[in-house]
């Protein structure tokens, strides 16, 4: 570290009321810049430029890089860029915006960023940009209950040294490297978007919809070039983009395009006549086929897993011992194998194998026995239950039949609901408003946010109405897990063994429980795309990094 900036630590450190009272306040407007914002280009792409087609299977639920928590992902991890990134697969920490960083003591991190880095509509990366975007996802959260800023818990504020130096300053010891390098709510942009959408604040909803009618304020690779999130989503290579002499790829696609296919057979048939150049949900059992026909094929062992919810607030499912019953009628030695087509782990409990806070010996053994017993215990038996999933979802379309076959076997009737993506979520919260309102079974399909237990685990707080679609409110598993959170920058071990400890009071109420981890086949014409190292991201499935891609026709 220069000697210039531990001088500047100091004085931040031991006089930072000072140094605060010089630092615009959170909610203040700031007087940026009179550069006019990022329009959508609008002209067509031409024959000459080199262009991918990425088959996804969701609608994109929204590009404001401090509000979305869900799909926008597959779009904002090529626009915009945290800190760091973090490979867990390696144990690695890479450089992004933050070319280094360096623990001052328990409660403070210097982050010395990037030089040469210019935002989409042409300005400087600066220290403010930082501290606005990272304050901006925190607050939303905090005073409006939406979005990942969850993860800044921790941080007090957030001191501009210079251009060029940030002092990351905690309310309590944490993981910030971890933190800094999520995929979600550490994404940092120009704050000239406060100018651009007319905001009063950070807080102005009108930022939001600035986001969404298509604009960006990223760094990223790749720029907005056309936002349909229903049906496709174009990106356009951003030539000033500061990590292209170190990729050193001049075949990286001109233009991506993130295009919306639903249905597994539309997927293989787009791959198949050429409009596509990667699916990644064409029907499992076709893949051999299709491999046999010249594709090829990357399996991404991942973090996502799919897991079962239980509505603990309808009757039967409110009943402990009948959700019992039915984990126990549920075949788990055939889920693999049958529902995922062999393209998926065993789970155990609901945090995926090889992350962190993974717990062991979590699993409902398939006891039709046992199950029948507990049901004749209850006098519960004639009943229709509703389950609800992803349509479109191959995997959890072939896990419903199976369950639906098994409970048959007890007398007990499954209407299962197939619904997009969106409609499931809706369904989903509706626990919290009208419990008979939602279905007794749901299935949320999970992906992390930064590498912590507490990112699965948080999905059954009794506070996050968002994605809590169990409506399970346990004050003493909310404590142990916010417990674990806090004590992960000071005692690891010890959080990890709090974890477990929540973890078993989910398994033993019966809330909620993985029903695979999953592996993800990426499908794609080898004589047109190449994929380089690093581009699919290691821990959040979907995401191509497309300046790693190759286009090679």
């Amino acid at each position: 570290m220069e000697w210039r900036y531990a001088v500047l630590i100091l004085v931040v450190v031991v006089i930072g009321t000072a140094v605060l009272g010089v630092l615009y306040t959170i909610h203040q407007r700031k007087a940026t810049s009179t550069n006019t914002p990022i329009e959508t280009i609008t002209a067509s792409p031409t024959p000459s430029r080199k262009i991918v087609v990425y088959a996804y299977r969701d609608a994109i639920t929204g590009i404001d890089p401090s509000v979305d928590f869900d799909t926008g992902i597959v779009v904002l991890g090529n626009v915009y860029e945290p800190l760091l990134y973090y490979d867990p697969t390696r144990g690695e920490f890479k450089p992004a915006l933050a070319t280094s960083w360096s623990k001052i003591n328990e409660t403070a991190w210097l982050f010395i960023l990037r030089k040469g880095v210019v935002f989409h509509d042409g300005t400087p990366l600066t220290g403010e940009a930082v501290r606005f975007s990272i304050i901006r996802s925190k607050l939303i959260y905090e005073e409006k209950g939406i979005g990942p800023g969850w993860i800044w818990d921790c941080l007090e504020d957030i001191y501009v040294v210079n251009n060029t130096a940030v002092l990351f300053k905690l309310r309590y010891p944490a993981p910030m490297p971890l933190i800094a390098s999520s995929a979600y709510g550490a994404f940092i942009y120009s704050p000239n978007v406060l100018n651009y959408a007319n905001a009063i604040d950070m807080l102005d909803d009108r930022i939001r919809l600035w986001f969404e009618s298509g604009k960006d304020a990223g760094s990223g690779p790749y720029r907005v070039l056309s936002y349909k999130p229903e049906s496709e989503v174009v990106l356009e290579k951003f030539d000033e983009w500061w990590g292209w002499s170190i990729v050193n790829n001049s075949r990286a696609p001109d233009i991506a395009v993130i295009k919306i296919v639903e249905e597994p057979a539309a997927q293989e048939l787009g791959l198949l006549d050429g409009s596509i150049h990667i699916a990644t949900n064409v029907a499992k059992a076709n893949i051999p086929r299709i491999l046999g026909q010249g594709y090829g094929v990357i399996n991404q062992t991942t973090f996502h897993n799919f897991v079962l919810m239980f509505n603990v607030k309808r009757w039967p499912t409110n009943i402990t011992e009948f959700r019992k019953a039915i984990l126990h009628a549920i075949p788990w030695d055939r889920v693999v194998d049958f529902a995922f087509q062999g393209f998926g782990r065993s789970a155990s409990g609901i945090i995926p194998f090889g992350y962190p806070g993974y717990a062991t010996n979590l699993r409902y053994e398939y006891n039709m026995t046992r199950a029948r017993e507990i049901l004749g215990r209850l006098n519960v038996s004639n009943v229709k239950l509703e389950f609800v999933i992803v349509s479109g979802y191959e995997e959890e379309e072939r896990f419903a039949s199976l369950l639906k076959s098994s409970l048959n076997q007890l007398d007990i009737d499954v209407d299962i609901v197939a619904l997009p993506w969106e409609q499931v979520k809706e369904r989903g919260v509706a626990v919290w408003r009208n419990a008979n309102e939602a279905p007794h079974m749901i299935v949320n399909d999970w992906w992390p946010t930064y590498p912590t237990p507490y990112d699965y685990l948080y999905i059954l707080h009794g506070s996050n109405i968002e994605w809590n679609w169990s409506g399970y409110a346990n004050s003493e598993y909310d404590d142990l897990i916010d417990r674990a959170f806090q004590l992960e920058g000071i005692d690891y071990k010890q959080s990890m063994e709090i974890y477990r400890k929540a973890q078993e009071i989910i398994f033993e109420d019966a809330v909620a429980i993985s029903i695979c981890d999953s592996i993800q086949p990426y499908i794609y014409d080898p004589d047109k795309i190449l994929f380089r190292d690093g581009a699919l991201n290691p821990i959040y499935m979907y995401v191509i990094f497309f300046q790693f891609t190759e286009v090679l026709s």
